[in-house]
């Protein structure tokens, strides 16, 4: 019970650490540090609570296959994205001629 008990006060201080840090600006490290406290609390559920620390093998290998298959999944993703021409990218198309910010441009109205 004691292992229990300690699994939830750390996931009840990794969600306040989570809510501080989100109210905070760290520039490009938000992201990095968001996705560090979210799989450590998702190790802490999946280790105890799902009981993942007292299973078989087969049971360990499924899950870190699962983990390398989406590892595998974003970094492909990334590798598209990195690969890409900077015009195709949103931010990366061409400048209007008319000196018109593109945010001002919009779609022409749809005639009903």
């Amino acid at each position: 019970m004691k292992g229990y008990i300690l699994v939830l006060v750390a996931l009840l201080i990794g969600t306040v650490v989570t809510v501080v840090t989100g109210k905070m600006d760290l520039g490009s490290f938000n992201l990095a540090i968001a996705l560090i406290i979210a799989t450590t609390k998702a190790t802490l559920v999946v280790l105890y609570f799902m009981h993942l620390k007292d299973s078989t093998g087969v049971n360990r290998l499924v899950f870190v296959v699962s983990i390398i298959f989406a590892l595998v999944l974003i970094a492909g993703v990334f590798g598209d994205i990195m690969t890409r021409n900077p015009v195709s990218l949103p931010h990366g198309g061409p400048v209007p001629r008319t000196g018109t910010p593109s945010s001002a441009m919009h779609l022409p109205a749809a005639h009903h």
